[in-house]
């Protein structure tokens, strides 16, 4: 009886495997991300949404692990998407901030290797070339809470490349957004 359990249960995994319900692979990720806002003060933090001109903030990522980690130039298509936001506004509604699709007349891959202990420093405008989804109201300092999400998705180039792919999250900010 014991052994029709087992075949049960081992049959049931194999069958959902293949649709990604479990993995394997348990590694965590080499990275962390963080967000550095433009503005801190005793008042709060806050970051800037403006089609010209927004103020700069960052988005860190570090190597975690022991290992040197290659990772997409953000200049080229592979890594030009790999930064992007989920934002909940004070209400409870979710909305993502990501880039714009963009046509590209040179690119090819290129990667950035991240040395154990040492970072890439993403400089994030968000001007018209992102946007949110669904759109987010207009309001001045209007509190959210935000957080950088880092995803590269597996590509042949990827494999060629060597270049890290997952996704990792920061935590999660409590910003003011300001817009104009």
């Amino acid at each position: 009886m014991d052994s029709v359990i087992l075949r049960f249960v081992f049959a049931s995994l194999v069958l959902l495997n293949p649709i990604g319900f479990w993995t394997s692979d348990s590694a965590e990720a080499p990275f962390s991300l963080a967000i550095v806002p433009e503005l801190s003060s005793s008042e709060g933090e806050s970051i800037a949404m403006a089609n010209y001109k927004p103020r700069d903030f960052y988005v860190v990522l570090t190597n975690i692990s022991q290992e040197p980690q290659a990772v997409w130039g953000y200049w080229n298509s592979w890594g030009y998407k790999t930064i992007s936001f989920e934002v909940t506004t004070a209400d409870g509604k979710k909305s993502r901030i990501l880039k714009r699709d963009e046509v590209f007349t040179v690119n090819f891959p290129s990667t950035f290797v991240v040395k154990p202990s040492e970072h890439q420093v993403f400089v994030i405008h968000l001007d018209k070339w992102w946007q949110a989804r669904p759109a987010l109201p207009k309001a001045d300092l209007m509190p959210i809470t935000l957080r950088a999400v880092y995803e590269v998705l597996p590509t042949p180039e990827a494999n060629q490349y060597k270049a890290w792919t997952g996704r990792i999250e920061s935590r999660n900010y409590n910003f003011k957004l300001r817009q104009w």
